[in-house]
């Protein structure tokens, strides 16, 4: 058994196409591309990883890997960059941005997957596939394709949840779905 969320999603997933040593696992919204993943992004990103820009790194994720809702991704770069400094600081940024080279490598190998959604058609395990309903549009449409493509998968969405449904305060509903399909 095995619960993985995002990129984590794709880990269990991958290990369960690859080695079935699963019976059972639950995935909240894997990184799994049923469709073209942005990567323009991940040179400008990685640029100013380097230059020790975090904030100009976090622009460009924002504004390019396709998460962000629409009017962010539109307002122009300086602006943007601006507002994060003033507004994303303290402690959630200072746990944060020690992650910003592991977002770019966890992207990265999201990327690498684009046209191989077929190959998890080999999982035999059971999969309860979760997404919530908040999350965007082509996230759950992304999630029906793979529902399609997994041989034994049930497909539920979490109401009111998004992305981020199994961290904070809804952490306990995702984990008591994931429990009680696992257990």
């Amino acid at each position: 058994m095995a619960f993985g969320h995002s990129y984590g999603g794709l880990v269990i997933l991958e290990t369960a196409r690859s080695y079935p040593v699963f019976d059972r696992t639950a995935v909240y919204e894997p990184g799994v591309p049923a469709a073209p993943v942005p990567t323009g992004w991940m040179g400008p990103y990685r640029e100013r990883l380097t230059a020790g820009d975090s904030y100009g790194a976090f622009v460009h994720f924002i504004r390019g890997a396709g998460g962000a809702p629409p009017i962010l991704a539109k307002l122009p770069y300086w602006y943007l960059r601006y507002a994060l400094r003033i507004g994303f600081r303290g402690p959630s940024w200072q746990r944060m941005r020690p992650l910003l080279a592991a977002n770019l490598a966890e992207h990265e190998q999201v990327a690498a997957q684009q046209g191989k959604l077929a190959g998890f058609g080999a999982v035999t395990a059971s999969v309860l596939l979760l997404c919530g309903s908040r999350s965007q549009l082509a996230s759950k449409t992304q999630f029906g394709a793979l529902r399609e493509i997994l041989p034994t998968a049930v497909q539920e969405t979490l109401n009111g949840l998004n992305h981020f449904g199994p961290e904070g305060k809804t952490a306990a509903v995702v984990a008591e779905r994931a429990r009680a399909f696992l257990l």
